[in-house]
């Protein structure tokens, strides 16, 4: 699953298999590879699962390889319980953090009150997941793959369906979304998707800075009260030291203080082409084909009977949800629901929501 301009999620391919092993996810990500290639500037976000990074490292050893931030916390809790408060502080901080000085702020602050657990980050996880380490050709500063997390949810009332069954399905609501987005596309106009330009426009209310001109292209900008740091921009190559507009693409929020400053300088004009109406309009230009129902498909004879695979054995039957980790709330299963409230953890006679007269009506009746 990718992102597109407008950051919705854009599906670019899917694959079933009977468990997630090393061949299965090479098998995977060499079809990937035979659909997309290797583009330049090309990162692959991955959780900490064993198989899949090796499918990565096996077919994509020149990508940029990145990895789940909320999974990487999930395993950091489990091995050091009771150690988290400094790293409550700094460890999503230093992800977030596109500039590499402020990113070892926050380093140094968690090493010096617990080096056990930096020491535990820099051996175990090694692939990219601060914006600091990130290219600045891909545009997508994500620091989860949340976005598998969202398909998988998109696609959860069907997935009980007969594998050929779910494939068309798929095929077809995928198809169904690409065209209503296509819709979409014809009706924007201008050179920037409109969002863009709306979060800029908000994002340049109440900006606490002072721009020092050095020329009509480059400036000092500084941040006024709290940290005091200052940063310098450059338009003519699109940067910024603090590094968001080169991880990002859009402008930071000192590019944008120095553009409003300047005479005819349109904010549009300094968004990387990936967030143009264009590029948007192409990435959904394409069909995905309609097609008649199963009865109606044609016949095939490959001199072979292909058997369904041995399913394996599970205790207490097979699951129809994920298992959600240690930081994921549970359901409420296994908890009493009152039937005066339907809150969870509590029988309704000692119900402190509810109506007392309901109550009441209910003691009488038992």
């Amino acid at each position: 699953t990718a992102i597109d301009g407008h950051s919705w999620m854009y599906p670019v391919c899917f694959g079933v298999f009977d468990s997630e092993t090393n061949e299965n996810w090479i098998w995977f990500m060499q079809n990937l590879r035979e659909a997309i290639g290797s583009p330049r500037g090309l990162a692959i976000c991955t959780d900490t699962g064993q198989a899949v990074m090796t499918g990565v490292e096996e077919v994509f050893p020149e990508v940029e390889h990145r990895e789940c931030m909320n999974n990487l916390v999930t395993n950091f809790k489990k091995t050091h319980r009771g150690k988290l408060k400094v790293f409550d502080e700094h460890l999503w901080a230093a992800a977030y953090s596109e500039n590499p000085y402020l990113f070892e702020k926050h380093w140094v602050a968690m090493e010096k009150e617990e080096p056990v657990g930096t020491a535990y980050l820099r051996k175990w996880h090694t692939r990219l997941w601060t914006r600091s380490q990130f290219s600045t050709i891909c545009k997508v500063d994500y620091v989860t793959n949340n976005l598998a997390d969202c398909f998988n949810n998109w696609i959860e009332p069907h997935k009980s369906m007969n594998l050929d069954d779910l494939m068309d399905k798929l095929r077809q609501v995928l198809m169904v979304k690409w065209n209503q987005r296509r819709k979409v596309a014809r009706k924007l106009q201008g050179l920037i998707l409109p969002h863009i330009l709306k979060r800029m426009n908000e994002e340049n209310k109440n900006l606490e800075l002072e721009v020092a001109e050095c020329s009509e292209k480059i400036a000092e900008v500084t941040e006024l009260g709290g940290s005091g740091f200052r940063f310098v921009v450059n338009l003519q190559e699109r940067t910024c030291s603090c590094r968001k507009w080169q991880v990002s693409g859009v402008p930071c929020k000192h590019a944008i203080s120095f553009i409003t400053s300047l005479a005819n300088a349109p904010l549009e004009n300094y968004v990387d082409m990936y967030y143009s109406i264009e590029k948007f309009r192409a990435a959904y230009s394409q069909l995905i084909p309609a097609m008649v129902d199963k009865s109606q498909w044609p016949k095939s004879d490959h001199g072979f009977f292909m058997h369904p695979p041995l399913l394996k054995a599970t205790a207490g039957g097979p699951k129809s949800e994920r298992y959600k980790g240690c930081t994921e709330k549970k359901g409420n299963e296994g908890k009493h629901k009152s039937p005066i409230c339907k809150d969870y953890g509590h029988h309704w006679h000692k119900c402190k929501k509810g109506n007392p007269e309901d109550i009441s009506t209910l003691m009488a009746v038992r």
